[in-house]
């Protein structure tokens, strides 16, 4: 039957061949192809992105068509770090190909070229994530700026464990983490590695992102220090914060060549860096940093002045806002000078009447303050960067 597709050389091939995963053989049925699965649009439509890139990457003649479609039996054959779902053949006058796809078709790969086998790799079923972890880790890394449709061979997944559970609980409220396991997923991009994890496809997170030819350039101490203020400011974990770019430099003075008109920096060279990272999707921050870490400052971006305060640069903006109209100048020429974070406080129910509270480890606000250089204004400011109230800052 398959000799109206095939030539007669390729068809004894094709039906003797087999394909070697994990050490089991996968021989090719010389049946035709269920024709309950290739009447369904899902399957068609994988059979034609099979087809099409069959032609394109193999340079298959105008005769070439899609021959079987069948499933793959669940446990038998896992292709690198995602299980393959279809067995798909391709063939013209000349060749003969047998491609593997996952269930939506997001990877395909070529197993077979001729009746000879092209890749030997698999993994056991249950060291394999299910392919929907692996397709919602891109979708999320999309969301944070990842721009390429990583190849399959190139993914890394391990099982892992972690304990969470207690971010936002701060004493003094007991806590007691409970343990977690799932799956860890590495996505390449460029020369960068993005880390997922999760439990299931929907709760899958990003939990790390690093860019190790350009972070080895920095001394550790100020990679570590660029990537916590960083994180202060972006508010994301240090460990997502992603170095792309380093220019070692020599400042002309103390303040890294950003002081003013209130500060007087020493004049002496400093050597360092100037360093941009960048955030969730299109959050970019520019940095220059000494190589001890000691001078650190934020260069003006995205409408903002230049700073040296950890304030997020969200609430940073509603602020500097907020102080332009008070104090009657455009942002570039305003400054943040002193901000200080304030806490809950925590007090008994059964506690005795007038006993002070027990501040807490959980962030409530920041008092900011903001200078023109004439005069300047404290503003209490909550987590959502509502302004609660704005004082006078006092002179001395």
């Amino acid at each position: 039957m398959l000799q109206h597709f095939f030539p007669k050389t390729l068809v004894k091939s094709t039906l003797c061949g087999c394909l070697l995963l994990s050490g089991s053989l996968i021989p090719l049925q010389s049946s035709v192809a269920n024709p309950q699965i290739l009447a369904t649009p899902q399957t068609k439509t994988i059979a034609q992105q099979v087809l099409k890139k069959a032609i394109a990457k193999e340079k298959l003649d105008n005769t070439a068509k899609v021959v079987k479609v069948e499933r793959i039996g669940k446990g038998d054959v896992w292709m690198y770090q995602a299980p393959a779902h279809w067995k798909i053949a391709i063939a013209d006058q000349n060749q003969s190909l047998v491609y593997f796809a996952t269930e939506d078709g997001i990877f395909i790969v070529l197993m077979q070229k001729n009746g000879q086998n092209v890749h030997t790799v698999g993994k056991p079923a249950q060291e394999v994530p299910p392919p929907q972890m692996i397709s919602a880790a891109t979708r999320l890394a999309q969301e944070w700026g990842y721009s390429e449709q990583p190849q399959l061979t190139k993914i890394a997944s391990t099982k892992t464990t972690w304990t969470s559970g207690c971010e936002s609980i701060s004493a003094p409220y007991p806590c007691d983490p409970f343990v977690r396991q799932g799956w860890k997923i590495t996505l390449p991009h460029q020369r960068q590695n993005w880390v997922l994890q999760g439990e299931t496809a929907e709760d899958i997170q990003l939990i790390a992102r690093n860019n190790p030819a350009t972070e080895r350039s920095l001394p550790t101490l100020v990679r570590d220090e660029i990537k916590r203020i960083a994180s202060k400011h972006m508010q994301i974990a240090p460990s997502i914060v992603l170095i792309t770019k380093v220019e070692p430099q020599d400042f002309p003075d103390s303040c890294l060549g950003l002081g003013n008109l209130a500060e007087s920096c020493a004049q002496q060279i400093i050597q360092g860096y100037r360093v941009t990272v960048i955030g969730k999707s299109q959050a970019r921050q520019i940095y220059r940093i000494s190589n001890d870490a000691l001078n650190l400052r934020t260069e003006a971006i995205a409408g903002l002045p230049t700073r040296t305060d950890e304030l997020p640069t969200a609430l940073a903006r509603i602020v500097f806002k907020a102080a332009r109209s008070d104090l009657k100048q455009p942002i570039p020429n305003l400054s943040i000078t002193q901000v200080e974070q304030r806490f809950n406080c925590f007090i008994s129910p059964t506690a005795p009447p007038n006993t002070p509270c027990l501040p807490t480890k959980k962030l409530d606000g920041w008092n900011v303050t903001v200078t023109n250089f004439q005069k300047s204004l404290t503003y209490t400011v909550d987590l959502n960067g509502k302004i609660l109230g704005k004082v006078p800052f006092p002179t001395r």
